[in-house]
C-alpha cells in the first residue's frame, strides 16, 4: 500500500484555509456551550423548574457548528476517504483521483448551494421559528448556516483543488 495523498494534518496556507481554521475554533465553542446548557437543564429538571429553551440553544449550536465546521475537516482532509482500492495506485494516480472527486464535489455543493440560499431566503423572508414554546428562530439560524456552510465547502475545495494542481505539477 502507499502512503496517502496528503498529510494528515496539511497547516493552513491560503487565506481561506485561515478563515476557515479561525471561525471554526470559534464555532467550536458551540460544542462546549451545548454541554453546559444541557448540564443546566438537567439541574433544573431535578429541582422541578424546567426550562423552556434549552433544547432550542443546543440544537442550534450544534447545528450551526456541524454544518459551517465540515469546511475544516475538509480543509484538514480529514473528512471520510473509502481507501480499499485508492491506496493501491502510485501517488500521481492518488492525486488525480483527488482532483477528480473534489471537482464532482464542487458541482454538487453549487447545486446544493442553490437550494440552500432558496431555503434560507424563504426563512429569513417569512421569519420561520420553531415549533416550541419559545419561538427561536432556530429554523432561520440553521438555513442559513447551512448556506454559508456550503459556500465555505466550495471555497475550501477549491483551495484544495489549486493546492492538488500545483503538487501534482510539482511531481
Amino acid at each position: 500500500m502507499t502512503e496517502p495523498v496528503s498529510a494528515p494534518v496539511p497547516a493552513p496556507s491560503t487565506g481561506i484555509d485561515r478563515a476557515i481554521v479561525a471561525i471554526s475554533k470559534v464555532l467550536s465553542v458551540g460544542f462546549a456551550l451545548s454541554v453546559l446548557v444541557t448540564i443546566y437543564d438537567v439541574a433544573c429538571d431535578l429541582f422541578a423548574t424546567p426550562t423552556l429553551w434549552a433544547y432550542d440553544v443546543v440544537t442550534t449550536a450544534i447545528a450551526v457548528a456541524f454544518l459551517i465546521g465540515g469546511s475544516y475537516a475538509m480543509q484538514r482532509r480529514e473528512h471520510i476517504r473509502i481507501t480499499a482500492l485508492f491506496d493501491r495506485y502510485p501517488k500521481r494516480v492518488q492525486m488525480l483521483f483527488e482532483m477528480i472527486g473534489t471537482v464532482l464535489t464542487v458541482v454538487y455543493l453549487a447545486a446544493f448551494a442553490w437550494f440552500a440560499w432558496k431555503m434560507a431566503a424563504l426563512a429569513v423572508e417569512s421569519w420561520e421559528v420553531s415549533g416550541s414554546a419559545w419561538r427561536q428562530p432556530t429554523p432561520v439560524i440553521v438555513k442559513v448556516s447551512m448556506f454559508i456552510g456550503v459556500v465555505l465547502l466550495i471555497l475550501q475545495a477549491i483551495s484544495n483543488l489549486r493546492a492538488d494542481w500545483s503538487a501534482l505539477r510539482r511531481s
